[in-house]
């Protein structure tokens, strides 16, 4: 079975393995440049892993000073190696297993402070995603909400009702778009990174 890495932190070489059926993890070059650009707002959050996949998002933000991940995914295997490993490594993660958007109010109890979200790239329902995630979970104002995606492909066809598109990084195959909550008197922005 391959492994993912995790990259920085308290737990940085540790290892997550990455379930048969997930055919696209993320790179480890694009998710360090995620937590690049979140890095001010991981220390002491309550950060939402949705499609979590091998959990290593999860895994990542707590070793980098996250309080709290949820991992969700509709795959009950993978969610109960999750499980183990925040055991083994003591580490405060909990798991809901939930079709994505449908089911998002499964984890609507808590604040999140960052939501990564990274769908099958077949997945077709990105507006509806976005809007359940602004529309169903209780986010701060300084929220970050990101979704990655195929590089190239614009997935979102509607404005976003209760977020606002702040920035796209772009990291080889993947996109990744940045949102956050809107507030009276910030406009929407349109910057990019290579």
């Amino acid at each position: 079975m391959s492994t993912l890495r995790i990259t920085a932190g308290t737990l940085k070489g540790r290892r997550v393995p990455v379930p048969k059926d997930d055919v696209r993890p993320t790179s480890e070059r694009a998710r360090q440049a995620f937590f690049n650009i979140a890095a001010a707002r991981i220390e002491g959050a309550r950060f939402l892993d949705l499609f979590a996949g091998s959990g290593i998002f999860s895994f990542e933000a707590l070793s980098r000073g996250a309080v709290l991940s949820v991992a969700v995914d509709s795959a009950g295997q993978q969610l109960a190696t999750i499980e183990r490993l925040a055991l083994e490594w003591r580490v405060p993660l909990r798991t809901v297993r939930a079709e994505l958007p449908r089911d998002i109010r499964r984890v609507s109890d808590n604040e999140f402070d960052v939501v990564y979200a990274d769908p099958p790239y077949a997945f077709g329902a990105y507006d509806a995603l976005l809007n359940a995630i602004g529309t169903d979970l209780r986010l701060p104002d300084d929220a970050l909400v990101a979704i990655e995606h195929r590089r190239r492909v614009e997935p979102f066809t509607a404005e976003p009702q209760r977020l606002r598109f702040v920035r796209r990084a772009e990291y080889g195959e993947v996109w990744i778009s940045l949102f956050e909550p809107r507030r009276p008197g910030r406009e929407s922005g349109t910057t990019q990174d290579e």
